[in-house]
């Protein structure tokens, strides 16, 4: 009786691990907290603070927090889905002084499981209504070799993420495997920006409004079970631009920026036990529960059925004793 209760047991943890405990963990918290540093030592770029071009150092800090109060208010919106609700801040600079290089603040509405935007009145990016599309800070979980929609800020829309191949990513000390994803964005107009003339090579006589292009080559190092970004690369240029003879184009940034070591390193000590966890859950631990399960279930049986055949082989014994 021991070995049939044991092995329903782990039979029935087996199914509900499979079916139940994986969606429960593979979930963005709400209360989410993170930072992303990426950084390059030898970029080109328009110095905001001398309203020039300069060179050197930039580093690029992205924080994500979860707000969970917003995600109740999306989730109602959503008809009940489960959602996260996130404000992204977003800085590059050269000396961490105002102003900066460039700067990005969104608040958006995703998809725990698959991390992609979904619809919210309260989406914004800098300050303004929009609807995002495709991915924002990760990928999903159980992360598949093929190509995601991943958003881009600068042109607001989404560009495709190809799958490329897996690689080990080393961080200080440690390493992980990933999936290695890329896309490219063509140079493409953005915005304006009000500048002085004579940064294009004309006579300095006030400022004038420049187009400004944008392009870039991206790549993102993903832990496939987590979805987790280990490392970003973004190989990232912008033009000033002015449409009057004789000026000439002025680099508003050419970088290629890398998150750092230190980031790296964060991301392997916190989600490479995660994702041997979710894994064990999504993969081979619900069978080994359900084998075992199975294999006892038999075992009471076994033991059940020779019991029985005992019993009545002792009372046919006894029968024939008192014949």
């Amino acid at each position: 009786m021991a070995f049939l209760t044991l092995g329903a047991f782990l039979l029935t943890m087996g199914v509900a691990m499979k079916v139940y405990a994986y969606d429960r963990l593979a979930v963005v918290p709400n209360d989410q907290n993170t930072q992303q540093i990426l950084s390059d030592d030898n970029a080109n770029f328009f110095d905001a603070d001398n309203v020039a071009p300069g060179s050197g150092p930039i580093t690029t800090v992205a924080t994500v927090i979860g707000d969970p109060d917003l995600a109740k208010e999306a989730a109602d919106e959503n008809d009940g889905a489960d959602v996260a609700v996130f404000t992204k801040g977003q800085s590059t600079d050269n000396n961490d002084q105002a102003p900066p290089v460039d700067f990005l603040e969104q608040t958006f509405a995703v998809d725990r499981f698959t991390g992609e935007a979904v619809p919210w009145s309260g989406a914004s990016q800098n300050g303004e209504p929009i609807e995002f599309e495709g991915l924002l800070i990760k990928f999903p979980f159980n992360t598949q070799k093929k190509s995601y929609d991943y958003w881009d800020a600068t042109v607001k829309a989404p560009m495709k993420m190809e799958f490329e191949g897996t690689e080990e990513v080393e961080g200080t000390d440690g390493s992980i495997n990933t999936y290695r994803f890329s896309g490219s964005i063509d140079e493409t107009e953005f915005g304006i920006r009000e500048v002085p003339r004579g940064v294009f090579g004309l006579p300095d006589t006030g400022s004038v409004e420049a187009t400004r292009t944008y392009a870039n080559d991206r790549t993102i190092w993903v832990e496939p079970e987590t979805g987790v970004m280990v490392k970003i690369e973004e190989a990232q240029k912008q033009w000033l631009k002015l449409d009057e003879p004789g000026a000439k184009d002025v680099v508003a940034m050419d970088t290629i920026s890398a998150s750092s070591p230190e980031t790296i390193q964060a991301n392997i000590d916190e989600y490479g036990s995660k994702s041997a966890s979710l894994k064990a859950v999504r993969t081979w631990l619900p069978l080994a529960m359900g084998g075992l399960g199975i294999l006892s279930i038999l075992a009471g049986l076994a033991l059940a059925f020779r019991f029985r055949s005992r019993r009545d082989s002792d009372v046919d014994h006894d029968a024939y004793a008192n014949a």
